[in-house]
């Protein structure tokens, strides 16, 4: 019976590894890799073509709330259904959105009379996920119709989930705690 545990808390702890490795490897549209879980708190918005107006009404002002918690940004796109001929258009139209969310977040900081972070281009991510797998793994099938968003602490760790912008006060109470941490350092 212990060396059925042993196996298969092998097991698990394998594909944790491999979980995390392919985490570690993560790239936005633009190739630059993705900084979960390297210090800074996340909050990762899961959408797809149909959920592009919730988040075009709606994130950039909750990035703007979150200031505070100086999370990084991670948008992920589920391109399953596109086909592959299109992908090249997919991700320029995302590398546009992203240039267009930038902006839009700059001048939300004008308008409060306050400068824009120096990173705030560095803070936004756009994944395009082709095959959709990390939409699957969290239970979003193929032309889901609500945004999915997660925070997670600097670690990487899972802190919450819920539908976005529904979740939205829940994300930043649990992200709260990190901007003592953050300011601290």
């Amino acid at each position: 019976m212990p060396t059925r545990i042993l196996v298969v808390a092998g097991y698990l702890m394998g594909l944790l590894g491999a979980r995390l490795a392919h985490a570690a490897g993560l790239e936005d549209v633009f190739g630059r890799p993705v900084p979960l879980g390297q210090g800074r708190p996340a909050v990762v918005l899961y959408a797809n073509r149909d959920t592009r107006d919730v988040l075009h009404e709606h994130a950039v002002r909750f990035a703007y709330e979150l200031r505070d918690e100086h999370p990084i940004m991670v948008v992920h796109v589920d391109l399953r259904g596109v086909p592959g001929f299109f992908m090249g258009a997919a991700s320029r139209e995302l590398r546009r959105i992203h240039e267009e969310s930038v902006h839009r977040a700059r001048e939300l900081f004008r308008a409060q009379g306050q400068q824009p972070p120096a990173d705030l281009e560095d803070s936004l991510f756009l994944v395009a996920d082709s095959n959709g797998e990390p939409h699957r793994a969290l239970g979003l099938e193929k032309g889901f119709h609500q945004v999915l968003v997660l925070a997670m602490s600097p670690s990487g760790r899972e802190l919450a989930r819920g539908p976005f912008p529904q979740a939205s006060s829940t994300i930043g109470q649990v992200l709260a705690p990190f901007t003592a941490q953050l300011t601290a350092r």
